[in-house]
């Protein structure tokens, strides 16, 4: 089954809100902010449902075993309407190896088609200034859930 990290975006596109928090972890999920951060508790509902929504889409492709090992993070920039702001963007791609970098390309397009299917989100548009417009989201597709 698919796992999705949902993920704070960068520094610089969360806005002055959120300039406390740490810089991403390799393993792509935000770390965790400091205590008193304004709206913390309602962006970790607004990640999560963006998760369910989005894991609900993804198709995994016709792949070997090995392509099934990619994990791909996606950045997406969402309209406060819950609509695409443009291409979701990859940001890295972990676990290709020479045997299944073949695949990698397939693992991208099914991370990018599964974000564009579930579009818009439905989201609370109130918290889109405070961080939601950017999520980083991985697709681990070998990941056990």
């Amino acid at each position: 089954m698919t796992e999705l990290h949902r993920c704070l975006p960068s520094r610089r596109a969360a806005g002055a809100a959120f300039l406390a928090l740490a810089s991403m972890l390799a393993l792509g999920c935000a770390s965790v902010p400091e205590a008193g951060v304004p709206g913390e508790l309602a962006l970790d509902g607004v990640r999560e449902q963006a998760a369910r929504q989005i894991k609900r889409c993804y198709r995994a492709p016709r792949v070997a075993s090995g392509g099934k090992q990619i994990s791909t993070r996606l950045r997406v920039r969402y309209r406060p309407d819950g609509g695409l702001a443009d291409v979701p963007q990859i940001v890295w791609q972990g676990g290709v190896t020479p045997a299944n970098k073949a695949y990698a390309a397939d693992m991208a397009k099914a991370a990018g088609l599964a974000v564009m299917r579930c579009a818009p989100l439905d989201l609370p548009p109130e918290l889109y200034s405070r961080g939601w417009s950017v999520l980083d989201v991985t697709f681990s597709p070998g990941a056990r859930a």
